[in-house]
C-alpha cells in the first residue's frame, strides 16, 4: 500500500468531524465518508519534503496532535448521544408512570433496570473489554425495544405530544450507535496506523511513553 500523506489525511479527517457536527442531517452517508479517508489517502503517496530532523518531528507532532483532536470529538460525540438516549428514555419512562397504563410493576422494573445502567460506562479504557461492551449493548437495547414497544403499543398513549418526541429521540439516537462508532473506529484506524508509522520519532515527541494505540469498536466484537 503506498505511504499515506498524513496531511492530506488529517484534513480529510477534520471535514469528515465536522459532518458530524451536522448530523441532525442524514446520517447513514456517516461510514462512508470515514471509509473514504483511507482509499482518499491511499492512493496518494507523501508529498512532504523534510529536510531537517527538526522539520520533520514539527509535522509530525502537528499531525499527531490534529489527528488526537479529531480522535477526541468524534468519541465525545458518541458519548453524547448515548448520554441522551439514557436521558430521554429516564424522561419518557417519568411520563409513562404518570399516565393511566396497566403496566405500573413492569415500569417500575424499567426504571431499576435504567438506573443499572448508568452506572455501566463505556470508556476508552473500558471498551477493551467485550464484556463490559457486550453488557452495556445488551441493557441498552433491550431497554430501548421495551421502552418503544410499550409506548407505541397504546395510540392514545402515543397523542401525548412529549412522550412521542422522546420516544422519536430514544429511536434516532439507537440508530446512531453503529454510524457514530464506525466513525470513531475509521479515525482510531488511522490514528494508530499513524503511531506504529512514525513510532520511533514519536518517541522524541512524548519522552513519557504515553503515547499508545487506541482501542476500536470492531476489535472489541471480534474478541
Amino acid at each position: 500500500m503506498p505511504a499515506l500523506d498524513w496531511h492530506k489525511t488529517f484534513n480529510l479527517a477534520a471535514r469528515l468531524a465536522n459532518q458530524m457536527r451536522l448530523l441532525k442531517r442524514p446520517i447513514t452517508a456517516i461510514p462512508f465518508l470515514f471509509g473514504g479517508i483511507l482509499m482518499m489517502s491511499c492512493g496518494r503517496s507523501a508529498t512532504i519534503n523534510e529536510t531537517t530532523t527538526f522539520t520533520h518531528i514539527d509535522s509530525l507532532t502537528d499531525t499527531y496532535l490534529s489527528l488526537q483532536d479529531t480522535l477526541l470529538y468524534s468519541w465525545n460525540v458518541l458519548v453524547k448521544d448515548e448520554q441522551e438516549k439514557v436521558d430521554a428514555m429516564e424522561k419518557a419512562l417519568h411520563q409513562l408512570i404518570q399516565m393511566p397504563v396497566p403496566e405500573k410493576s413492569q415500569l417500575v422494573t424499567l426504571q431499576s433496570r435504567l438506573q443499572q445502567l448508568k452506572q455501566l460506562r463505556i470508556t476508552q479504557k473500558t471498551l477493551t473489554n467485550p464484556y463490559v461492551v457486550e453488557e452495556y449493548d445488551f441493557a441498552t437495547s433491550s431497554l430501548v425495544a421495551e421502552i418503544v414497544a410499550l409506548s407505541e403499543s397504546n395510540t392514545v398513549l402515543m397523542q401525548n405530544k412529549n412522550l412521542s418526541t422522546l420516544i422519536e429521540k430514544i429511536k434516532i439516537a439507537e440508530q446512531h450507535t453503529p454510524l457514530f462508532r464506525s466513525g470513531y473506529d475509521s479515525i482510531a484506524f488511522l490514528f494508530n496506523a499513524f503511531l506504529e508509522k512514525n513510532e520511533s520519532s514519536l518517541k522524541q515527541i512524548d519522552k513519557s511513553g504515553a503515547i499508545e494505540k487506541k482501542p476500536l469498536f470492531s476489535g472489541v466484537a471480534g474478541k
